[in-house]
């Protein structure tokens, strides 16, 4: 269905597009992306959020600039953050909100709930075709990553100790509230008929992001046993850990497949090589360990692992990630993460803001 169609007007929602386009993540126009609005925002939805701040407000603080009358405001803010178009956060008994950009925000919050309805179906092929299109260059084509990819503490060991680095468990018990939602990537593939048969429940935000969520019916809360139980069977699948890329308590963990994440599509389909932020570690292969299974190399989310028709395998570390998903299922016990020559640092969070505003 076009645009005429729903009978959109459409200066109301191409001044929404500008205003979103105005974040340092952007949001090009396109036909897609006009009509991505029309399904989340009423034209007077649209109409209000292009007015609305980026960072926390209080419907009292922006009602006057913008003729609103401060209860309205805030009922109709109460709406737009139950659509999962504005987020909503309380604390010392204030309650604040702000516009939710395109990522992380209004792209993946219909989808968090795993119900399978109209509107995510149609969200999701006009979604895939953006992401080909305008956005995904914007999102994966960055000097400073937006994620980083997180190696699992069990598995990197030398001969005498752990190897230093910040791990999976260590940032999920950094955080003082845990949820998990449905992966948006996977869903949006399964309903384009497309999709794989990995665990959709295991997409982990934290923090205020975590109470949004679980506050607003998009998902449940967790426990860091249950937390790090499911982070484990993720592991266990395959899985890619990414994580927000700079330092100190992260927002957001995704468990990653090839075959749907918006990262490692990016990485291995659209070209982009700085889509997803590889962690200071690289595979290594012992040859005389190696039984030349090959579950490896079917493993490798980037193709990094090849057998190359011999006996054993064998790794590119540039292309490697770090991830550590070749390890768990190593018959001869022959894989472990080395850390590379030149590391990879990850970037304050200072500095990652600065990178996203440089682009």
């Amino acid at each position: 269905m076009n645009r005429e169609e729903m009978h959109m007007p459409d200066d109301v929602y191409e001044s929404l597009v500008k205003h979103l386009d105005e974040m340092p993540i952007r949001a090009p126009l396109s036909d897609e992306f006009l009509e991505i609005l029309g399904i989340l925002f009423t034209p007077e939805e649209a109409e209000l959020a292009a007015k609305l701040p980026f960072s926390n407000f209080t419907p009292a603080e922006l009602a006057e600039e913008i003729d609103v009358p401060a209860g309205e405001l805030a009922a109709r803010l109460e709406t737009m953050a139950s659509r999962g178009t504005v987020f909503k956060s309380t604390k010392g008994g204030e309650t604040r909100y702000r516009l939710l950009p395109p990522l992380v925000g209004f792209s993946e919050t219909p989808f968090w709930p795993g119900k399978d309805n109209d509107t995510v179906r149609r969200l999701s092929p006009l979604w895939i075709k953006y992401l080909h299109g305008p956005w995904g260059k914007e999102i994966a084509d960055r000097k400073v990553p937006l994620v980083r990819a997180v190696p699992v503490q069990e598995e990197v060991e030398s001969s005498s100790q752990v190897l230093p680095f910040e791990t999976i468990r260590e940032l999920a018990e950094k955080v003082d509230y845990r949820a998990v939602a449905y992966c948006p990537c996977r869903q949006m593939k399964a309903y384009m008929g497309e999709g794989c048969e990995h665990e959709r429940e295991n997409c982990f935000h934290f923090g205020s992001m975590g109470r949004y969520i679980v506050e607003q019916g998009m998902g449940r809360e967790l426990t860091l046993e249950e937390t790090l139980r499911k982070l484990a069977e993720a592991h266990e699948e395959g899985l890619v850990f990414s994580a927000d890329n700079y330092q100190g308590k992260v927002s957001t963990i995704c468990c990653c497949c090839e075959c749907c994440c918006v990262f490692l599509q990016s990485r291995n389909v659209l070209g982009f090589a700085n889509a997803l932020a590889p962690s200071s570690y690289a595979a290594a292969v012992e040859e005389e360990s190696c039984l030349g299974c090959g579950t490896c190399e079917e493993r490798c989310p980037v193709g990094a692992i090849s057998l190359h028709g011999g006996d054993t395998a064998g790794v590119d570390a540039a292309l490697c990630l770090g991830c550590g998903v070749c390890i768990p299922t190593c018959s001869g016990d022959a894989i472990t993460l080395e850390r590379r020559e030149a590391p990879v640092g990850v970037p304050t969070l200072q500095d990652f803001l600065m990178g996203q505003v440089q682009g």
